[in-house]
């Protein structure tokens, strides 16, 4: 087994304060999902939440690296590496949680990211990012 189940345990309590998460073991790790839909992955004691174009920034920012396969050799993924700091701040895992679940919903035409009352993403000063919510893309 290529993850620690004390790391996976921690993110799974953090993250379903705010979600419902279900968990499934794959390959070298373990894919979340919220509501069916992949949104992460823990590799190798690492969160890796999905991206697209308009969400990749705000991790790259932070100088987050995008998860690469073992034995690929430059994949493209969609799949960025959260900030330590992030998974111990309830208030900011919500907030990038909330972009992760927006982004993945995009490719499955779902609205998983929303719920009645959340409130579109915020500007974020500690990043200096504007996240565009889904409602906005054109």
């Amino acid at each position: 087994m290529n993850f620690n189940h004390t790391y996976l345990n921690r993110v799974l309590a953090q993250l379903s304060q705010v979600a419902g998460i279900s968990h499934r073991r794959i390959f070298t790790g373990v894919s979340l999902y919220s509501r069916g839909v992949q949104f992460a992955l823990v590799v190798n004691d690492r969160l890796y939440f999905y991206t697209d174009e308009h969400s990749r920034p705000l991790y790259q920012q932070q100088g987050m690296s995008a998860f690469q396969p073992r034995l690929a050799t430059q994949v493209q993924s969609c799949f960025y590496q959260v900030p330590e700091h992030v998974i111990n701040q309830p208030a900011e895992l919500h907030h990038w949680l909330r972009i992760a679940l927006d982004s993945a919903s995009t490719i499955h035409g779902d609205d998983i990211g929303k719920r009645e009352n959340d409130v579109d993403y915020r500007q974020d000063s500690s990043l200096g990012n504007t996240y565009i919510p889904l409602q906005a893309r054109a």
